[in-house]
């Protein structure tokens, strides 16, 4: 094959060695896509245990570039998560009732294209069989020929509630996709478990044998199918309405994992090239899944020993040349799917003539093309052989950071949803809740041992200690063990850096245990450092990312050992675990005080009807009042000091000057978690120094900052009730 080789007179073999090294300088390489995969794994895995813990009928998974490990951060590829509705079961033919579940018929009429159903509810019979349902339960059902049918469009009003709730806008449309945000595509979907007459060809058609390798293809037959809501592009719009895409996105997933580094390599190499010089022309009607069907095409048509480092160049020239010849026949072929031509209802036939002369000119000067990439400086690192380690650290931090952080915010979420369920029922509920919680996660632990599910080990690890946290507090609350559960606490301190310690701490010093509460405190403070990354998913609380040097200092670190032994949580109590809380934290549960708060409110911030603080400040907070028992006065205001010191780094100060002349300091808030409650505790310092003047001023910065669901509004009542009626 003939290359126009530009200025840069080298081998193709040379050439490719140099693009695999500007992969590795923009940290592309097999242990950041494996840390891409385990990362998003581990994260799906959390959200799946979170719904089965709460009873929801929804599992979520993700799929596309991300969890692939086939992006780069030029790429600035968006999360694509499938949303599964768990509470319904699709059918392909009419049978025994699938019981626990609502079940749906799909099928195909005259007007259904290939790849495309209609779905029609079913009702069980009395002899335990299915029979079609002929009165709508939806305003979006259409009733037609005497079957129920599902429209496409049942999902919408939902959509638009949680984008309003979220970011009160109007939700963003990408296909069948219904978010809140430009960068999470967010498609809701309905399983099959049965495996469709027209997948049967990915197990069945004629091939090499190489791959997909025969246990790929046995493991990738046991994920679900899916049905998404989107109708065909060319169908009249009444029809479109009605029809269900077939999606298989989970045994296409299982299939990429299969993939090697190189292929790996090559498809995103690919992608680059299409974004950059294909979809300018066609948009999305050549997308980045003709060239994921395209790859898969090629590896299994060309022999194992081409993937190498030294024919990544040649080996994108393949997969083009399958292209081309997908253009040429005008059928392009879906590798799981048979009877589906991927151009139907993209390109008309002119169209795919142009793509044509598009891939045939890319393929006969790909290194032109390769040299000219822009994106993440691509071709500038390929032709100056760029090896800067220092180009690479960064980008693998910044990988690791976002990685990290979803983890994060997936844990904190689950944990927080269990605090706000125990917040909302009685004490006996409670109890049973957390005890069926600590069992459900205890056998997760051990399935996942035994079957070597590594995700379903570490997220079992992650969450226990959080959970045993909860129930030792509860007993040490008096109302249902009077022994110290010290047990419990000590299994409660492998959570995160100190959220369990601080815990353990609060509940010392309320029932009077000053010393040992002092020393728990120390050794918590020893763990506060530079190297500790501080995070709250709390709504309209967030923190920011952890900082570079955080991850800089961690980057060999897996992420559960991470987030246990670096990071801190937030602290929060429910209700049942207010006699461990100390006396003036405790108004924190009762900030919504008025219709006003109560309208600047919404599901997602269940997390105001539980007492909430960070760690950092709550160390302080419990120091000052600790040393203050003891008669450590020194060290009593060491602490106070340390805390104002806190939210002085937690708020920016502005000095402006009002129409007398007076100069005037205005406070604004960081991102940086719950500062007011922050304020709250450090007012109560000063109140206790009798200095309620300050006090007065710390809870007005409060209020400023957040002048709805504020529980300083009460303080300052109290204070001023107290100190300045004369």
């Amino acid at each position: 094959m003939c290359f126009r080789m530009t200025s840069y007179k080298k081998s193709q073999e040379e050439y490719s060695r140099d693009v695999y090294e500007a992969f590795q300088a923009i940290a592309v390489s097999s242990d950041m896509i494996h840390m891409r995969r385990h990362g998003h794994l581990l994260e799906e895995t959390m959200m799946t245990t979170s719904s089965q813990i709460q009873r929801y009928s929804v599992s979520e998974y993700t799929v596309g570039s991300q969890i692939e490990g086939s992006t780069t951060i030029g790429m600035k590829s968006d999360i694509d998560i499938l949303q599964i509705n768990d509470a319904y079961q699709v059918v392909l033919e009419l049978g025994v009732w699938r019981t626990g579940k609502r079940n749906i018929l799909a099928f195909k009429d005259e007007t259904t294209p290939p790849q495309f159903y209609k779905l029609c509810r079913l009702i069980p019979t009395p002899d335990g069989r299915q029979d079609y349902l002929t009165v709508s339960v939806s305003d979006t059902d259409v009733v037609e020929k005497g079957r129920v049918l599902i429209s496409n469009t049942m999902f919408d009003k939902d959509a638009e509630l949680r984008s309003e709730q979220l970011v009160q806008s109007k939700m963003v449309k990408h296909g069948p996709s219904r978010s809140h945000t430009d960068k999470m595509d967010l498609v809701s979907a309905f399983p099959c478990n049965d495996f469709p007459e027209e997948c049967e060809s990915l197990l069945k058609r004629p091939r090499p044998g190489h791959w997909p390798k025969p246990d790929t293809l046995k493991y990738a037959r046991k994920f679900p199918v899916f049905f998404i809501p989107q109708g065909h592009p060319h169908s009249e719009l009444n029809e479109r309405n009605l029809q269900w895409r077939l999606s298989t996105s989970l045994t296409e997933r299982a299939l990429m994992f299969d993939f090697t580094e190189v292929q790996m390599l090559v498809y995103i190499l690919l992608k680059m090239l299409k974004i950059e010089n294909i979809k300018p022309q066609f948009e999305d009607n050549f997308s980045t899944f003709h060239i994921k069907t395209a790859m898969m095409f090629t590896i299994e048509k060309y022999p194992p020993d081409i993937w190498r480092i030294d024919n990544i160049v040649a080996c994108a020239t393949y997969c083009i040349d399958t292209l081309i010849q997908f253009t040429q026949d005008k059928i392009f072929p879906h590798f799981t799917m048979s009877g589906v031509n991927l151009f139907d209802g993209k390109l008309s036939e002119p169209g795919i003539k142009k793509l044509e002369a598009t891939l045939t000119d890319l393929n006969n000067n790909i290194i032109m093309y390769i040299s000219n990439l822009k994106m993440d400086r691509f071709g500038k690192r390929v032709l100056q052989k760029e090896r800067d380690h220092k180009n690479k650290q960064k980008h693998r931090i910044e990988i690791i950071k976002t990685i990290t952080s979803s983890n994060k915010s997936a844990l904190s979420l689950i944990i927080r949803k269990i605090y706000s369920h125990t917040n909302n029922v009685d004490l006996n509920t409670a109890v049973q809740y957390v005890k069926n919680i600590l069992t459900y996660l205890r056998g997760l632990q051990t399935h996942g041992s035994t079957h070597g599910f590594t995700q379903q080990c570490e997220t079992a690890d992650l969450m226990l200690p959080f959970v045993y946290g909860i129930l030792a507090n509860i007993q040490a609350s008096g109302f249902i063990d009077l022994r110290l559960p010290t047990k419990l606490y000590k299994l409660s301190f492998e959570g995160d850096l100190m959220s369990g310690k601080l815990k353990y701490a609060s509940m010392l010093y309320c029932s009077d245990q000053y010393d040992p509460a002092a020393d728990m405190l120390n050794h918590c403070e020893s763990l506060v450092g530079p190297d500790a990354d501080h995070f709250c998913e709390c709504f309209k609380r967030e923190y920011e990312c952890p900082s570079e040097k955080y991850i800089e200092n961690n980057l060999n670190t897996n992420i559960g050992k991470l987030i246990k032994t670096s990071s801190t949580f937030c602290v929060k109590f429910c209700k049942h675990e207010i006699p461990c809380v100390p006396t003036h934290l405790r108004y924190e549960m009762y900030r919504t005080q008025t219709q006003s708060d109560k309208k600047y409110r919404n599901i997602f911030h269940q997390w105001m009807d539980l007492v909430v603080i960070d760690c950092v400040p709550f160390l302080y907070y419990l120091q000052y009042l600790v040393y203050r028992q003891t008669g450590d006065i020194s060290r009593c205001m060491l602490a106070m000091f340390n805390l104002m010191d806190y939210i002085c780094d937690s708020v920016d100060p502005s000095v402006t000057t009002g129409e007398d002349g007076q100069l005037n300091r205005v406070f604004f808030c960081k991102i940086k978690g719950h500062v007011d409650t922050a304020l709250h505790v450090l007012a109560h310092c000063w109140e206790l120094e009798n200095r309620p003047d300050v006090s007065w001023e710390l809870y007005k910065h409060s209020v400023s900052m957040f002048p709805t669901n504020n529980i300083a509004w009460v303080h300052l009542i109290g204070l001023f009730r107290k100190y300045f009626i004369i």
